[in-house]
């Protein structure tokens, strides 16, 4: 379960699919994938939900595929046979928490108070669904109602999250993943909008990590050439000055450096290490870390926007 839990924060963002119909599962598993993110919750509002976890398990196995809107212990069982990888439900029913953890699965329940956080704790879970997370008092009364279980367990909201308010659930450390449903509306999947559902999936991502380049030295014999990769560099980062860093340069040097800024120390070395990349320690008092490969000759240090 713990490998689960680590694939859930390695995605970061898990978009909430309501698939009526089932020749619509692949196309809407593919269009994540294309947008960066391979993982997805299937929610039991619909006849062909479960044969919908069934098809993008078969088709994409290294997928990331929950159950949603789990309510009975009988509900559990084909959702498992399915092949979902983890189950979440509305509410805390202690029946359905009691049988996933007598039969070693996954299940995110969802709470709104720190009763059912107690609750959560002592059933043995280490992650629960914070829903609906807006009208329970968004990111500050989930920081409010965590602080006492700091450490302890870690959630997941869901419940009118948007672009707009995304970035305030990704920078808190309490924070697992992100759900939504504005990736994959309804609307764009009875329309064939994949692109779109691609597009969304792109933009979510982005704005999960608001990487950026805040500072670059870059080594290079030639004006001209370090010029120009300054200027590739600020295009796709869009460097911000910040007090105390190493101005946009170039180094008649044989070294260099890049200084990336993310919403989320911990949450971005998690998903660049999914990706490849080895971040070293992270300083607790700096908020940041640097990175043990390089680009080319450049050394890189990523350090968490204030």
């Amino acid at each position: 379960m713990q490998n689960i839990l680590k694939a859930i924060q390695t995605a970061g963002i898990f978009p909430v699919v309501e698939i009526e119909r089932l020749e619509d599962a692949l196309p809407v598993a593919k269009a994540l994938r294309d947008g960066g993110i391979a993982a997805m919750e299937i929610t039991l509002r619909t006849p062909v939900a479960c044969e919908a976890i069934k098809a993008v398990r078969q088709a994409y196995p290294d997928m990331l595929v929950g159950a949603g809107t789990v309510l009975t212990p009988e509900q559990v069982d084909q959702v498992r046979e399915a092949g979902a990888r983890y189950i979440v439900t509305p509410g805390f029913n202690p029946s359905v928490v009691n049988y996933c953890v007598a039969n070693d699965l996954l299940i995110i329940p969802g709470i709104d108070s720190p009763t059912g956080i107690e609750l959560a704790l002592e059933a043995g879970l280490s992650a629960v669904k914070f829903f609906p997370a807006e009208s329970r008092g968004g990111i500050k009364g989930l920081a409010s109602m965590a602080a006492p279980f700091k450490g302890r367990i870690r959630f997941l909201p869901l419940g009118g999250i948007n672009p707009d308010n995304l970035i305030s659930y990704a920078k808190n450390d309490c924070v697992l993943a992100v759900g939504g449903t504005w990736i994959a509306k309804r609307n764009y999947i009875d329309a064939g909008r994949f692109d779109q559902i691609t597009r969304n999936a792109q933009e979510a991502l982005a704005r999960l990590h608001g990487f950026e380049l805040l500072a670059a030295e870059v080594g290079t014999n030639n004006d001209q050439t370090g010029l120009a990769l300054l200027q590739t560099l600020a295009k796709v980062f869009v460097p911000t000055p910040v007090p105390g860093l190493v101005p946009l340069a170039a180094s008649k040097t044989e070294a260099g450096s890049l200084c990336i800024a993310c919403n989320n120390i911990q949450r971005a070395a998690v998903w660049l290490e999914s990706n490849g990349q080895n971040v070293g320690p992270i300083d607790p008092t700096t908020r940041s870390a640097r990175m043990s490969a390089t680009i080319g000759n450049l050394s890189i240090q990523l350090v968490e926007k204030p």
